[in-house]
């Protein structure tokens, strides 16, 4: 593998000013960053669990977009996409106050990585092994600046395949594919040596060097945002426990812990391809939608595998884009429901049940009636990561199934220097994972959904070695789902 140097290089946090802000525009330039010091752009609580399981366990959780090309994607073309990736929203490194209570903030970082580029190429068989190898290992790491790499392969028939590969913490899902629809923009641009491609350019001028004093009290004053907030998060999670009349209770079964169902703490991996106008017909065809289809055909999983027989109730995860527009840059905007599915799904069957306990549970969250822990995220920052952990593994409560519908992949993000993917994935996993230890990523399984043109594709990740002991195992219960549901399919 060769790494390339990225002609394109962050900005510190305290950099010098450049030489002509001075003036007006130098005492702009420094009030902005006075302000910026106070504010800060920080961790919300809905970053805190990406980013609090890594000083905790030692995990990174990792997410990752792969293109396949039936042509060959020049290097020069992903140069300038990794130049303009270092001048985007994904380089960013993350500092940790020692304020308690004070929320870890994000800097630019200071560097960039190169792109990453293997010579040896790879078999058609073999570009689901290489993607997953990549994502496994690729060595990220929010404080030390390093939140994303790009990486490319060569086919051995002919073509590219393409990893781009961040941590969760710095982004979700739908924050990644539009990160990666700029960058790729800027893959078909000729790489200026000096400033990196000319539409990545972006035209910040360095901000001035801010004292450790004005950090330290914009520190505090979020420490003291957050005492405020956890104040008004106990009131709220006491209003809506006293509305609810006590907790939902869970009606599965109880089942032997993760860790002794996972003794190795290893994930199996299947991703299939779907034609889109087929997927949305059978969807129709049943009463049902894209998004009930997909959590069927997953939800199903669980059922032919063992993990959840008739007539064990199934709990499945949906998390939900709380973004509020396309300007919103914001890391992690999720809110998840939960739902349980009971007789269904039945492969082949009606998906009206689905569909309308989905929907109850979009209207509930629509109308603000949220869980009453989750008013309490707060609290994570003034208390210690192992604590945290104690807390969020007490229990059954984790979903068998966190099902994630992406949507339409945009379509900048298909055509990298000119050159259109034939299979655009997206998944992700949790690097670091102590077999000793008790706590696992996942439950059942997980599975990412992406749409692009004419495709539906998406993966599952086996977490449970007793019901997903290996790839071809997950590969053939998938196959043969969506064989039931009539969906014509590839897998990877």
């Amino acid at each position: 593998m060769t790494t390339m140097p990225s002609p394109v290089t962050g900005r510190p946090e305290a950099g010098p000013p450049a030489a002509g802000d001075r003036g007006l525009r130098g005492i702009t330039a420094r009030l902005r960053a006075q302000s910026s010091a106070l504010r800060g752009d920080r961790l919300t609580s809905e970053d805190a669990p990406f980013w609090f399981v890594t000083p905790a366990l030692g995990w990174s959780v990792v997410l990752q977009l792969v293109w396949v090309f039936d042509d060959e994607v020049s290097i020069e073309a992903l140069t300038a996409m990794n130049a303009a990736l270092a001048r985007g929203r994904l380089n960013r490194m993350l500092v940790v106050p020692d304020v308690v209570g004070a929320r870890p903030r994000w800097v630019d970082a200071p560097d960039a990585p190169g792109l990453a580029a293997d010579s040896r190429p790879v078999s058609d068989a073999e570009i689901d092994e290489w993607a997953t190898a990549e994502m496994s290992s690729v060595p990220l790491d929010a404080e030390g600046g390093r939140c994303w790499r790009l990486r490319s392969v060569p086919i051995a028939g002919g073509g590219t395949v393409v990893s781009l590969c961040t941590l969760h913490v710095v982004t979700d899902g739908r924050g990644m594919l539009a990160a990666a629809a700029e960058a790729a923009s800027a893959s078909e641009v000729p790489l200026n040596p000096v400033s990196g491609p000319a539409t990545a350019a972006t035209g910040v001028t360095p901000l001035p060097p801010v004292s450790w004093r004005r950090r330290r009290v914009g520190d505090l004053v979020d420490a003291g945002s957050q005492a405020v907030a956890v104040v008004t998060g106990l009131a709220r999670a006491a209003l809506e426990q006293r509305k609810a009349g006590g907790p939902e209770p869970d009606p599965r079964p109880v089942r032997a812990p993760i860790a002794e169902r996972s003794p190795a703490a290893e994930f199996t991996w299947a991703t299939a391809t779907v034609p889109a106008a087929d997927f949305d017909r059978v969807a129709a065809e049943h009463d049902g939608t894209a998004n009930t289809l997909f959590i069927a055909v997953v939800s199903g999983l669980l059922r032919s595998s063992g993990h959840a027989p008739l007539p064990n109730p199934i709990k499945v995860g949906v998390p939900v884009d709380r973004r509020e527009s396309e300007e919103d840059t914001r890391s992690n905007p999720i809110a998840g429901v939960s739902v349980y599915l009971t007789d269904e799904p039945v492969a082949g069957g009606d998906l009206g049940g689905i569909r309308a306990t989905c929907k109850a549970a979009f209207v509930r969250l629509s109308e603000g009636r949220r869980a009453p822990h989750i008013h309490l995220r707060p609290l994570a920052w003034f208390l210690p990561p192992a604590v945290i952990v104690k807390i969020v593994s007490a229990g059954n409560g984790i979903p068998d199934a966190v099902i994630s519908n992406l949507g339409d992949v945009p379509p900048a993000a298909t055509v990298l220097g000119g050159r259109s993917a034939r299979k655009v994935a997206f998944r992700g996993m949790a690097q670091g994972v102590d077999a000793s230890a008790g706590q696992r990523f996942g439950d059942g399984v997980q599975s990412w959904l992406v749409r692009t043109r004419d495709q539906v594709t998406f993966t599952v990740l086996g977490c449970d070695e007793t019901s997903f002991s290996s790839d071809a195992r997950v590969a053939d219960l998938l196959d043969r789902e969506l064989t039931a549901w009539g969906l014509p399919h590839e897998i990877w």
